[in-house]
């Protein structure tokens, strides 16, 4: 018989299946939550952070922004215990975020 879309698409489906099951069966550890970081929380960093940082099992350590004023806002925002920073390199060489938002210009 030759492979089709549909049969694909099924085989997959049914992988999918199988594997959702067994995620769900699995025990969540504390470890298991994204730790991420922003470069740029000006107006769009702060509106994908601001959505980041609801979505469950995530939790923002750490903002980068050239404006003093920024960092400022976001420890008000976000709590006095992410770390802030002008310089993204701080950010990019820490070994506990495991994602990073980068919303800065394209100039």
């Amino acid at each position: 018989m030759p492979s089709t879309r549909r049969h694909f698409l099924q085989a997959t489906g049914v992988a999918g299946l199988a594997t959702g099951e067994l995620a769900a069966q699995t025990v969540k550890s504390p470890n298991d939550r994204i730790q991420f970081a922003t470069i740029g929380i000006g107006g769009m960093g702060n509106g994908d952070t601001h959505h980041a940082s609801r979505s469950p099992g995530t939790k923002l350590v750490a903002v980068c922004d050239v404006y003093d004023g920024r960092l400022t806002r976001a420890r008000e925002v976000y709590g006095n215990d992410i770390a802030t920073t002008r310089d993204y390199r701080e950010v990019l060489s820490r070994k506990d975020i495991d994602a990073v938002i980068i919303a800065t210009p394209d100039h």
